[in-house]
């Protein structure tokens, strides 16, 4: 879920599975697990998706200031979601670990984007795919 708070749109609830968390929640869990050395979790996709299959880009010039402050070029929407994934880890690095190939962009009349990556780092897989299904990964797999 998505709001406006001082004229910037901020995600406030997200849903994996059919458990509903706000951001903190999100970060609070994805944080425990791994300090319990549970490893990857559907947070961390979510983390990966949010950062991956995104428009929006920050504005080099203000990458020094606090995430609330940055500015970033795009779409409300695609602000908002990039600011949350940035929030639970560096978009930065997700997006050195994979490189977009293709990309149908959203429009009005669809609803939807279409985006396929490809790995560009290896380290890529840990931080997108659980272990079973990075095991299987592929090459030449987008």
């Amino acid at each position: 879920m998505l709001t406006i708070v001082q004229n910037k749109m901020h995600v406030t609830e997200c849903s994996i599975g059919l458990q509903n968390m706000d951001p903190q929640c999100t970060r609070d869990e994805m944080m425990h697990r791994r300090n319990e050395g549970k490893g990857f979790n559907a947070v961390d996709q979510l983390r990966a998706i949010a950062g991956l299959c995104n428009s929006g880009e920050f504005d080099a010039a203000t990458n020094h200031l606090p995430l609330h402050e940055r500015k970033i070029n795009g779409d409300a929407t695609d602000q908002a979601v990039l600011r949350f994934s940035e929030s639970l880890g560096p978009v930065s690095k997700l997006r050195q670990m994979w490189k977009k190939t293709f990309e149908l962009a959203f429009n009005s009349k669809n609803k939807y984007m279409i985006r396929t990556l490809e790995l560009a780092e290896k380290e890529g897989l840990d931080v997108a795919l659980p272990s079973t299904e990075a095991a299987s990964f592929r090459p030449e797999d987008t």
